[in-house]
């Protein structure tokens, strides 16, 4: 690629790649909300930005991730970014850092989730590798299998989430 900043030269299409710069991992609709822009010019964008060889994009689920080429990410990254770009999954993994380990009944109660949703969220987790349950009694007790992977790219992507727990939960652990 010769010079991609020539594909740059428009604002809106530089808004949308800084965006996607900004924040590795996002997906259509999180771009749209926040370059505020109509889905069939976005779609447009987004398409020409990955034709000429400036965005890479990823099949996550349901979601269709977008990164820049000009980074790198491997695949746990990518799986945490993913995980991460979820505010309930990122709400849920920073209060079982916080709290080492927990009862669902009082993420749930301290998220504002019904049992049903966080039962939900808490199997997606499990089944990705990154919680793991242990069972005392009837009760089953949840904590993050490597809190200092997630902390680190809570950390290292503090600025794309946009949300006040990440930046209070990133500023007690920097200062650490």
């Amino acid at each position: 690629m010769e010079n991609p900043e020539r594909f740059l030269n428009l604002e809106i299409r530089r808004r949308i790649y800084d965006c996607i710069d900004g924040s590795p991992g996002i997906h259509f609709r999180e771009i749209q909300r926040r370059v505020v822009i109509a889905t069939g010019s976005l779609d447009y964008h987004l398409h020409f930005l990955h034709k000429n060889g400036l965005l890479r994009t990823e099949k996550e689920g349901k979601y269709l991730r977008y990164y820049p080429v000009t980074k790198n990410f491997d695949a746990e990254e990518k799986q945490i970014l993913s995980l991460l770009r979820n505010d309930k999954i990122r709400h849920i993994l920073i209060y079982l850092i916080e709290n080492k380990r927990s009862l669902p009944t009082r993420m749930a109660e301290y998220l504002g989730v019904s049992n049903s949703t966080l039962s939900w969220y808490l199997k997606n987790l499990e089944e990705k590798g990154v919680i793991a349950q242990t069972k005392k009694g009837r009760f089953r007790i949840y904590r993050v299998k490597e809190p200092e992977k997630i902390v680190k790219y809570i950390i290292i992507h503090k600025n794309s989430f946009l949300d006040e727990i990440v930046d209070r939960f990133a500023d007690a652990w920097e200062s650490v």
